[in-house]
Order: C-alpha cells, then structure tokens, then sequence
C-alpha cells in the first residue's frame, strides 16, 4: 500500500509539474533570459536533496506511519472520528505548523543561513521551488517526524496532502502570469504567484511577510499578510546578486559563510 500511495503521488506531480511548466512557457509574467540554465542550476538541488536526504527521510517516514498506526500514536487517535474529519485536522494542523516553521526560518540566524539560500534567487519562476539548501531540507524532516508524530497522521493522509501541497508551491513560484482578478480569488483559498513573490521581493519588510505555503488564511490570521504591485518586485536579496555569488558550489557554501539575515525588519 505504501508503495502505491508514494507512486501515485509522484505520477500525478510529474505530470503536473509538465503542465505547468508549460503554462510558464505559454503565458509568462516576465521575459526570462537563460530559463533552462536557470532551471539546471535550480533542479541540481532537488537532485541532491533526494539523493541525500529525501531517501533517509523517506525510508524513516515509512517507519514512522508504521509506528503510528500500530500503536495508536498522536491526537488524531485520542477520539473516533471519521476519516475526512481526521484528514481536514490533520491538514489545517501540518499546514500551519509549516507556516510558523517557514516565518522562524526567517528569525533565527542559524535557520536563515540555510533558507537564504532560497531567497537569493534573482530570477524567480517554479524551479526555485526546487532550490533549497540539503541542511534546511535536512532539518525540516527531522523536525516534521516531531510534528506527524504529534498529530498522528496517517500515510494516506499525508500522500494526499503532499500532492495538493508540491503542486501549489510550484505553482505560486512560477512564471505564470494571472490576471489580477484570477489571482486575488485564488488567494482567498491558497498562496498565490502574487501573493508569494511579494514573499521573494528584496524588500526587508516585504521579504518577512507571506510566509504561508498551502493555505492562504495563515498569513491573515497572524498578521503577515502584505500586497504590492508584483510588476514593481526586484526578487532576491540585496547581496549575492553577481554571477559568481550564484554559482552553484557558492550557493552550497553559503550556510557556512554567513551573511544578512532579515530578522524583524520593517523598511517601507
């Protein structure tokens, strides 16, 4: 059953991964010089991230769900309730938790030297979200053990909220461009391109804002919400803007030669 769930979910990504990919190409929000270096440099990451950490994480989450349905581990398995209440609580429970580790990457100065490495991306569309350092991927798995274990979340679950999850976060990293009516109804349920390449902006206030991934609401809720004309937007941050600084190997190496961090920053 395992092995069905983890290959469905990543037939149906793959597939919308190329849809959207070509809606990028079709109906682009800017003009983008060097698309496929880009997105080279970018998906070297994701091949690292699997290769390294994805198989560990994968072979401890299997255990993990294991663990949990056999032992009756979690919240979710204090009560009876039925299975689309446990999904919906589940679901509203991982997706905030994610929203609340995403803003403390942003606080703590050891979390940042990692998740920078995301932000300093120049040219943004959806390979960059695929552009995450092995250490920050590292230890959100570890940490998100914590947290399904808390929650009792079953793998099916899980396999269902991961695919709505990836596809969104590609989605609102990409190139695509909607028209702002599209755009603002879209999020009013989930993050949006718009809402999230304010999230991408150089801007220090606008950097610390709209740090939801799933779900729109949070960013609301805790008062991080924030909106700007995204054709005024310069992404990336305000240094490791040259060619050199974006080599590959230099982004690797960025955790361990600290530099910036956007803390609490509020410029207008």
């Amino acid at each position: 059953m395992l092995e069905i769930g983890f290959g469905f979910r990543e037939g149906v990504a793959v597939a919308l991964f190329v849809a959207i990919a070509l809606f990028e190409s079709l109906f682009p929000f800017r003009k983008q010089l060097g698309r496929w270096r880009h997105f080279g440099k970018n998906a070297l990451f994701a091949a690292l991230n699997s290769t390294i950490t994805g198989l560990a994480a994968a072979g401890m989450n299997i255990w993990l769900f294991v663990w949990i349905e056999e032992n009756g581990i979690g919240l979710l398995h204090l009560w009876e309730i039925p299975f689309w209440a446990a999904a919906l609580v589940a679901s509203l429970g991982f997706d905030m938790w994610l929203y609340w580790w995403h803003r403390l990457n942003h606080v703590f100065p050891f979390l940042w030297r990692f998740h920078q490495v995301h932000h300093n991306d120049t040219d943004m569309d959806m390979s960059t979200a695929l552009r995450f350092h092995p250490g920050e991927i590292l230890l959100s798995s570890l940490i998100n053990v914590v947290v399904i274990a808390i929650l009792g979340i079953s793998i099916e679950i899980m396999v269902v909220y991961k695919l709505i999850f990836n596809v969104n976060v590609l989605f609102h990293h990409s190139n695509v461009a909607l028209s702002e009516r599209w755009d603002r109804w879209y999020r009013f349920f989930l993050v949006s391109p718009n809402m999230h390449r304010v999230h991408h902006s150089m801007r220090l206030a606008e950097t610390n804002s709209n740090y939801a991934s799933g779900l729109a609401v949070w960013d609301r809720l805790f008062g991080s919400y924030r909106e700007r004309d995204p054709r005024e937007i310069v992404f990336g941050l305000e240094y490791d803007r040259s060619k050199e600084q974006q080599k590959w190997f230099n982004l690797l190496k960025r955790p361990f030669r600290p530099r910036g961090r956007p803390g609490s920053g509020s410029d207008p």
